[in-house]
């Protein structure tokens, strides 16, 4: 499930502020452009599961359609198929789950 983008500006202000408090991080810039930053990347690392998980769906669809040799249809599990395809695409564009 997705994470609207109030909670996600909310871990993202207290992701900085967090790292601000225990000096981890010395900021050059205002706090809220780093926190706009973080919103940025939290939400494209979103979109870039979405579209894993989309493509995942339907090439398990198409997988569990057509079968597989010496297994019956009945007997593929459509959500462990999908897991499998979201492991694969996710491995191969370098994106960590």
């Amino acid at each position: 499930m997705r994470p609207s983008a109030a909670q996600i500006a909310r871990v993202a202000e207290t992701l900085v502020r967090r790292l601000v408090a225990a000096d981890v991080v010395t900021l050059d810039v205002p706090e809220d452009r780093v926190k706009e930053r973080f919103v940025a990347l939290l939400t494209k690392n979103f979109d870039e599961e979405d579209a894993i998980d989309r493509e995942a769906l339907a090439e398990a669809e198409k997988l569990v359609r057509r079968g597989a040799p010496g297994v019956r249809r009945e007997d593929l599990d459509q959500r462990k198929v999908e897991q499998l395809v979201k492991q694969r695409l996710a491995k191969a564009r370098g994106f960590v789950l």
